[in-house]
Formats: structure tokens, C-alpha cells, sequence
């Protein structure tokens, strides 16, 4: 297992198993969102998956839609105040390349909504999006649940959880 997702697991934020899911799917060139509140450690995690996926492939930082298109083999979707967030994260469903980013109660996103959109224009079929979600219970932020999402040739969303 890397070592950066490994300290996740020694400090319980996460098990062993979904370290090993998260680890496949960025492997498997496929998109990871990481929701919650910013106090469950979200930005912390989502930042060293991104780092696990610039030691291993190229990648881009978005700072705006022109980014999107980029030739690389991962996207890096930080948190942008100035930007249509879900729009931007609804053009990465659609582009060539997997991408990370984050999606919090100030950056709302419905993954299932750009995704349709993103049929509708033709892409996104087939792509992987893993949203990996983080509460916190007394105190103690966890990764409470990873679902799979993929849409199907005829524009169905198939949800799985972990």
C-alpha cells in the first residue's frame, strides 16, 4: 500500500480495505471526489491523493475551464471560489483524463446531474467516479462510506457502495 494513503489508515481515518479501494481506483485511472465538512480532514486527504497521483502520472491543477482539455493523465480540481464549481467538475465528467477533487457544503456538487448533462453531449460513458465520504463522530473524522458511480451506455447511473 503507499505510504501517504497508509497513514490514513494507521490513524483510523480510514480501514485497510477502503485504503486498498482508493489506492485501485487512482491506479485504474479513475476520478475520486471527496466529500464532507472541511473539520472530517477532507482537504488533507483529497491533497494527498492528489500528491499519490502526481508521483505517478502527469498531471494538471485546474485553475479554470481552459485546464479541462489538458493533455495529461490526471486532472486536479481544487476548491475554486471564482468559478461555476459544478460546472467545472461537469466538464472534468466529460474530458478525456480522470480527475480529484473535493466537494464540500461551500462547493456543492450533484455528481448524478452533471453526469447526465455530460451524456447528453455524448461523454462520460463509462467513467468511474468514486466519491469517498468523510463525517466526523465526537470528534473523530472517518471515512464513512465509498460509492461507485458509473453511467451505463443508455445513460443510467449505476451507484455501488463499498
Amino acid at each position: 500500500m503507499n505510504p501517504m494513503i497508509s497513514k490514513f489508515v494507521d490513524s483510523k481515518f480510514m480501514t485497510e480495505e477502503q485504503a486498498q479501494y482508493v489506492e485501485n481506483a487512482i491506479n485504474n485511472n479513475e476520478s475520486i471526489v471527496v466529500s464532507g465538512h472541511r473539520s472530517t480532514g477532507t482537504r488533507p486527504f483529497m491533497a494527498t491523493l492528489m500528491g499519490v497521483a502526481k508521483k505517478q502520472y502527469s498531471t494538471v491543477q485546474v485553475k479554470g475551464f481552459d485546464d479541462i482539455n489538458a493533455d495529461t493523465e490526471y486532472l486536479l480540481i481544487l476548491a475554486l471560489d471564482n468559478l461555476d464549481f459544478e460546472a467545472l467538475v461537469g466538464d472534468a465528467i466529460g474530458a478525456k483524463a480522470p480527475f480529484i477533487s473535493i466537494k464540500e457544503p461551500e462547493h456543492p456538487v450533484s455528481l448524478m446531474k452533471v453526469m447526465k448533462q455530460q451524456f447528453k453531449l455524448g461523454k462520460g460513458i463509462g467513467k468511474k467516479i468514486h466519491t469517498i465520504e468523510a463525517k466526523k463522530v465526537d470528534g473523530v473524522p472517518y471515512v464513512d462510506k465509498i460509492i461507485e458511480f458509473c453511467m451505463d451506455e443508455s445513460g443510467k447511473i449505476v451507484k455501488t457502495d463499498l
